[in-house]
């Protein structure tokens, strides 16, 4: 509770600074308007005669000096400004997920639909057993694993043979890339919901029990996407957990495919198998096309940079990254 206060009495003292802020940006904004309104009054002057000129064009030149210091400064204000604002809203997040873990950890759900979770691996045998072993850990019990071995070389067959929970399931696929993957994983599913995990990321104890009360007792939502832990940001593990809105997403993704789930059964809901990095982004794009996700304060995954071979920023970033604004942005958006 102390650390909640403290959480608290932080996000106000960051709304109190951001009023403070915005106060003081819109008084300079007004005197900058004020300035400009002072030139326009005193341009005849320029015009009375050539004696004049030099001076008042050097008056003017002081001024538009003045003048774009006064931009600058309530540029970098701006910026300033806004800083405050990402933090602010990371701090609500965060409060809203502890609030949220606390409360679905206690929580007698209403309905326990059947979750399917997707997993793809490729040569990974070392890493899978764990992010395995992170569903079988999981505070909810109906659901399902597809395991899907993206035509291994390692030992990875037969580390999946190992696994006797009957639970779980796998298959073996041609190597196509990990949407061909997750797609062929999604023609086996047979729950109510999926989530998916990626074969080097683990999965929070309580994510399904949160999917559970999302799609239980929430029937009208189809798509949902969660917060999730990265590891290497300032040194110290972040939670990410953004506010949906459908402009931003279509500038910038905002959920790992870690944190996303949704119905069985959606046309909209198969991977784009052109795409090799950004599957996730054009999936919650689609997902969200027509409705808003509800966006659960819980953490899905822990998400991990240390493993090598993986796919994000890779050297396809630029080419995906264009395919999907092209696919899903009007001409208005499109750069």
């Amino acid at each position: 509770m102390d650390r909640r206060h403290a959480e608290n009495g932080e996000i106000a003292e960051l709304r109190s600074a951001l009023a403070d802020q915005a106060a003081e940006l819109e008084r300079l904004r007004a005197a900058l308007e004020h300035r400009t309104a002072w030139l326009e009054d005193h341009g005849a002057a320029l015009r009375d005669g050539d004696a004049r000129i030099t001076t008042v064009e050097a008056r003017q030149e002081a001024l538009g000096t003045r003048q774009e210091a006064l931009d600058g400064w309530l540029g970098s204000h701006d910026t300033a400004f806004e800083g405050l604002h990402v933090r602010a809203e990371n701090l609500e997040a965060a409060r809203d997920v502890a609030t949220f873990t606390h409360w679905i950890e206690q929580h007698e759900l209403v309905a326990s639909p059947k979750i399917s979770i997707v997993l793809p691996t490729h040569d990974r045998a070392a890493l899978l057993p764990r992010a395995v072993a992170s569903v079988q850990a999981q505070r909810y019990e109906n659901w399902e694993l597809v395991i899907v071995d993206d035509a291994s070389s390692d030992s990875t067959p037969k580390v999946i043979a190992g696994f006797e929970d009957p639970r779980i399931r796998s298959i073996r696929v041609e190597h196509g890339g990990v949407c061909a993957a997750r797609n062929a994983g999604l023609a086996e599913v047979t729950g109510d919901a999926v989530a998916y995990l990626d074969d080097d990321n683990t999965m929070h104890p309580l994510w399904l029990k949160a999917l559970g009360w999302a799609f239980g007792e929430h029937p009208e939502i189809t798509a949902a996407y969660g917060g999730f832990v990265i590891d290497d940001i300032g040194g110290l593990p972040t939670l990410f957990l953004r506010r949906y809105d459908r402009e931003t997403l279509l500038r910038e993704n905002l959920a790992d495919i870690g944190a996303v789930a949704h119905r069985t059964g959606l046309r909209e809901a198969r991977f784009d198998e052109s795409l090799v990095e950004m599957g996730d982004w054009d999936l919650l794009l689609a997902l969200t096309a027509d409705r808003a996700p509800l966006v659960v304060p819980a953490i899905s995954c822990y998400y991990t940079t240390t493993s090598g071979d993986r796919l994000s920023h890779g050297p396809t970033y630029d080419d995906d990254f264009a395919a999907i604004r092209r696919k899903h942005s009007g001409p208005e958006h499109r750069p």
